[in-house]
């Protein structure tokens, strides 16, 4: 599950933003995370990660929202544009399984929400 090493490099992220901003621990409320389909990251084990990795910190309270961003990739073989689907990695047009994907394979903190304000989109 790499999901959990995501939660702590993460963390030291939200950690260094929050230093460069000048902005305490305790006023951070939320972080909003992007998420892309053909990411490799299961949202449902991120949610669960997080929770471990906050555990017993001065972010024990910090929700985690994620968005999900849809996944596009093209055919290598007959150039089509298309959104596969979680367990079907074939081109809906001809069958052809040599794909790249285009869209959707990055996971981004989209936003740190601390008091009442955001704190700038970080990668």
């Amino acid at each position: 599950m790499h999901e959990l090493g995501l939660c702590d490099a993460m963390l030291k992220t939200i950690r260094h933003v929050l230093a460069e901003e000048k902005v305490e621990t305790g006023e951070v409320r939320r972080i909003v995370l992007e998420i892309g389909e053909l990411s490799g990251v299961v949202p449902r084990f991120m949610e669960e990660s997080w929770k471990a990795v906050i555990d017993r910190t001065p972010y024990a309270d910090v929700a985690l929202e994620i968005q999900m961003l849809p996944g596009y990739a093209d055919c290598l073989d007959c150039s089509a544009h298309f959104r596969p689907t979680e367990n079907d990695f074939q081109c809906p047009v001809c069958g052809g399984t040599k794909l790249k994907p285009v869209s959707g394979t990055d996971m981004m903190i989209q936003s740190i929400e601390v008091g009442e304000t955001e704190v700038e989109k970080t990668e």
